[in-house]
């Protein structure tokens, strides 16, 4: 009976399972004892094994029961823009990736069952030709900014809460982590990439390294945002716009002027005032960092190269909030942080209402049955 349910799989997906992993063969052999019988096709294991066995080496399970290991990575398979970007991807944003491609695919299909259409409307300008202010009155007025907006905002926090908001309230779902779903010990590398958007017409998922400073949160949600407007993937690694060529250079003009308007910097601008501390106050109201700022202002001819150079090599490398990686503060505040209320009353509204099934939803929760009892008392108790 036991032999019935019992899956063979090719040799050559274990070798490219195990490969893809980047583990230790060892280390694999401690949690599977009978890895090297199934490998030489001695033994076979039962499908929650081979469950199991994916999960742990982190590879999706539809791909163990292929004929042949797929012939690129999944990278290069599922995002291709992005593995175009990062030659070398590392197993943490690489597993970060499928995650949320596989959260943003069941939230299209969920969003189409339920009669979603297209979040940018065909009679939308399309803004690929469009010049760089044209795109930024277009941004700010499809999700109802206003002009001064970062006004009303006194700290960076507070900025970046309430633009989340803004996207999220118009479709757009943002996450936001700085480790490999929950697991405390994987944190993500800030210096291999700040944040991504994985596009779709009407599910499109922007998520954001927790790692970064609080400002280079906020520069990546409108990079990002901005990329969504022009329909592509993106994944964004720096914010230092000079360093860049091509699209990406244009996109981060874009993204500095949606946060620092040059009519609004002529206003405030004093050429008499020493320019240093002018940075310092400016970049604490437009809610950016000096260096984007600073190149913001050479581009304007405020201030030259010398001292562009001098805030880069004075704040380069240096965090300017301690980040949620996780681990340590509210488990509830972290998880809501991670997910946000859009994603998270999705997944309990479709579970409540039988569109999902539990056991679903709490995948799509990283596994986290405690968030997802937690939240279902909150967003029920006001009627999701």
């Amino acid at each position: 009976m036991a032999d019935t349910n019992r899956i063979k799989i090719n040799k050559k997906i274990y070798i490219w399972a195990i490969k893809e992993s980047k583990k230790d063969f060892k280390e694999i052999e401690y949690k599977f004892k009978d890895i090297e019988s199934w490998i030489s096709q001695d033994k076979f294991p039962t499908f929650r094994q081979v469950e199991k066995l994916a999960n742990f080496l982190k590879v999706p399970l539809g791909y163990m029961f292929l004929d042949e290991p797929p012939k690129t990575d999944i990278i290069q398979s599922e995002f291709r823009t992005i593995g175009n970007k990062v030659p070398e991807v590392s197993k943490e944003l690489k597993d970060t990736l499928y995650n949320l491609g596989r959260k943003r695919d069941w939230l299209s299909e969920y969003r189409r069952e339920k009669g979603w259409e297209k979040l940018i409307p065909d009679d939308f300008n399309d803004l690929s030709n469009k010049d760089i202010n044209t795109i930024c009155v277009s941004a700010k007025e499809f999700i109802d900014l206003n002009e001064l907006w970062y006004e009303e905002h006194r700290d960076n926090a507070s900025a970046f809460k309430y633009l989340r908001e803004k996207l999220e309230s118009n479709g757009i779902t943002v996450m936001k982590n700085g480790v490999v779903g929950s697991d405390n010990r994987r944190k993500l590398n800030v210096k291999e990439f700040r944040g991504f958007l994985l596009y779709d017409d009407i599910a499109p998922i922007i998520f954001i390294n927790n790692n970064d400073s609080a400002t280079g949160k906020i520069f990546t949600l409108i990079h990002e945002y901005i990329h969504f407007l022009l329909e592509e993937d993106d994944i964004f690694i720096d914010e230092d716009a000079e360093l860049k060529n091509g699209n990406e250079k244009r996109i981060n003009k874009i993204t500095a002027e949606f946060l620092m308007p040059t009519s609004h910097i002529e206003k405030l601008w004093d050429d008499n005032r020493l320019q240093i501390g002018q940075i310092e106050d400016l970049s604490k109201l437009f809610h950016v960092s000096a260096i984007a700022l600073a190149i913001k202002l050479k581009g304007m001819g405020k201030i030259d190269q010398q001292l562009v150079n001098e805030i880069m090599q004075n704040t380069k490398g240096r965090l300017e909030n301690s980040a949620e990686a996780g681990g340590g503060g509210n488990y509830y505040y972290t998880s809501r942080s991670r997910f946000g209320d859009s994603f998270l009353s999705t997944v309990i509204q479709g579970a409540e209402s039988g569109d999902i099934g539990y056991t679903q939803a709490f995948k799509l929760l990283d596994d986290s049955v405690k968030a997802y009892d937690y939240f279902k008392e909150e967003f029920m108790s006001y009627g999701i």
